[in-house]
């Protein structure tokens, strides 16, 4: 083969390979889409386990971190917006709070002697489900997520748990890329938001 030859088909294989990798997937919103986010709500079916907080306040601060995580597509635009405001967007984020664990920090500072006795078990714990609609009302995605962290404090631990699940979330929202929203999942619950 000669060397013209060969970098034409090494370059139609290169732009092929582009086609392919660098294509949005399915799911994926359309560049200059507008996004609505709304405010998380609590599930009925929420476990609460020790923490003194209000779960609730919990809402807004996921769907923020989602509309930033998504807004950082400069292609996007993305608001969170309260309960009470209409949603208005090309996709709506909706979803509920199922789980929220206060941690514990007596069995972290344990864990620390012993890392391989469980360095995980007294971390705070968010978990969420929630789907992503059409202008229209029909569901593109359905999604769950459950985020296990540490920081000082269970308010601050709770908080950053909520943080980086919205960015999770807005994650998967960006790319197209959704996982969870069934049983067995983490974050899931059944007769929640996602089966009502």
């Amino acid at each position: 083969m000669s060397s013209r030859t060969s970098r034409i088909v090494l370059g139609g294989l290169g732009a092929f390979a582009c086609v392919l990798g660098c294509a949005r997937p399915p799911h994926a919103p359309s560049e200059h889409s507008k996004i609505a986010v709304v405010e998380f709500s609590v599930s009925p079916r929420a476990e609460i386990e020790s923490y003194g907080g209000d779960v609730a306040s919990l809402g807004m601060p996921i769907a923020e971190a989602i509309a930033e995580e998504i807004r950082d597509d400069d292609a996007l635009d993305a608001q969170a917006i309260a309960h009470a405001v209409v949603p208005d967007g090309d996709l709506i984020v909706r979803g509920e709070i199922t789980h929220v664990y206060g941690g514990n920090l007596a069995i972290v500072l344990t864990s620390w002697v012993c890392l391989v006795c469980g360095w995980w078990t007294g971390n705070a714990t968010v978990a969420v489900q929630g789907d992503v609609v059409r202008r229209d009302g029909t569901v593109l995605a359905v999604f769950s997520e459950k985020v296990r962290t540490n920081s000082w404090g269970e308010r601050k631990s709770v908080a950053l748990a909520a943080e980086i699940t919205g960015k999770r979330i807005g994650e998967m929202v960006k790319e197209g890329e959704y996982h969870g929203g069934h049983p067995g999942n983490d974050g899931y619950v059944a007769d929640g938001f996602l089966t009502r």
